[in-house]
């Protein structure tokens, strides 16, 4: 019901000061859901041959502190169940002492390839086993509202290119909060202290398209949007 797996944080995924990258952390945990989806036969490869594929829709991180260069770490990960169309999923990040420097919960939809459709997971996870603990303070996420954005708001464009595309043929969710957090470098804001993380994905980018990140100051709250041509693809809220 939870798999488990031992890291060692390799340099390259760090940042000038041998800190772990906030999207390589969220990359680690892509990594490991995936691990685990593979040992109960819901992974990657055994859903593409039946033109499906797992996608994330909404998470929320909770870092107290992240990790440095080839640091040891136990990352676990659990299913707490469905609503017959929402997956959730919680991460758990301990160092080697046992102290605790990430916890996650996430939400995920499984699609069909070809109509990009979300399809209803009764039938097809229906023996899955899942495991009650919360690793956050939530046991669902609540909606998020974010204030709403202008022109004036508009901080910054980068062009979607093959790099930030994974399997599924659109923008990975990890390389939005690289972009997110490449901005927020820009303006002063620190990863070596404490800070919590919550993102919501509306719309797929795809590759050609530009992203327009906005950024709002509100209440000791950061917002932030990232539109593609045709949407709002995410919104996330740094504090």
């Amino acid at each position: 019901m939870i798999y488990k797996q031992n890291i060692e944080i390799p340099s390259y995924l760090c940042d000038i000061d041998d800190r772990l990258h906030v999207w390589a952390a969220v990359r680690l945990c892509q990594e490991v859901t995936e691990y685990h989806g593979n040992a109960t036969g819901i992974g990657f490869k055994t859903l593409l041959e039946q033109n499906r594929a797992w996608v994330i829709t909404r998470a929320y991180y909770d870092i107290k502190r992240l990790p440095d260069a080839f640091d040891k770490i136990m990352l676990s990960t659990w299913s707490r169940g469905n609503n017959g169309l929402v997956c959730n999923r919680d991460y758990r990040v301990l160092a080697a002492n046992g102290d605790e420097l990430l916890t996650g919960t996430s939400c995920w939809v499984m699609i069909d390839m070809t109509a990009r459709r979300v399809l209803r997971l009764n039938d097809l996870i229906a023996n899955y086993e899942n495991h009650p603990d919360l690793a956050t303070e939530f046991d669902s996420l609540p909606r998020m509202v974010a204030p709403k954005m202008t022109d004036n708001d508009i901080k910054m464009q980068r062009p979607v290119s093959f790099g930030m595309l994974d399997h599924t043929m659109h923008v990975n969710n990890s390389e939005y909060i690289r972009m997110l957090f490449d901005y927020m470098h820009e303006i002063g804001f620190g990863t070596d202290r404490p800070f919590k993380f919550d993102i919501s994905y509306h719309m797929e980018s795809r590759p050609g398209e530009i992203l327009t990140l906005m950024h709002r100051e509100e209440n000791g709250c950061h917002w932030l949007q990232i539109n593609n041509p045709r949407a709002v693809s995410v919104t996330a809220k740094i504090f």
